[in-house]
């Protein structure tokens, strides 16, 4: 499958339920809030998880594809346990291996108001 369209089919995946179908085994997760890189199909799972859970819908608002790699400004509606709702952006940087597997994804957002969201104070 060309990347452009496995792009496309993961981001729908994350809306519709499935997305866990295309996550590697051999997986390295980074986000905006550590120089750490985790690793595994597993920690991906848990902390992607955990922020699909919150998200009502994923719109994809930018997609540029290199090859194998793909860079997407995503606009995720989110809704927090206590029923607020927040639209936030997030630069999304994925990369697909040979056997359409995702095995890389580090994630930028703005942490500082999604933690407010979180607590309830925004």
């Amino acid at each position: 499958m060309d990347t452009k369209t496995l792009a496309e089919s993961y981001f729908t995946a994350v809306n519709e339920g499935g997305w866990e179908d295309f996550v590697a085994e051999n997986f390295d997760y980074g986000m905006c809030d550590s120089i750490e890189i985790r690793q595994g199909r597993d920690v991906y799972l848990q902390g992607a998880g955990q922020f699909y859970a919150l998200s009502q819908h994923l719109e994809v608002k930018q997609l540029l594809v290199d090859g194998r790699t793909v860079s997407a400004i995503n606009r995720y509606r989110l809704h927090s346990p206590q029923g607020k709702e927040l639209e936030l952006d997030v630069a999304e940087f994925l990369k697909f291996d040979e056997f359409d597997k995702l095995v890389a994804s580090n994630i930028y957002f703005d942490t500082y108001r999604f933690q407010k969201f979180i607590q309830g104070i925004e």
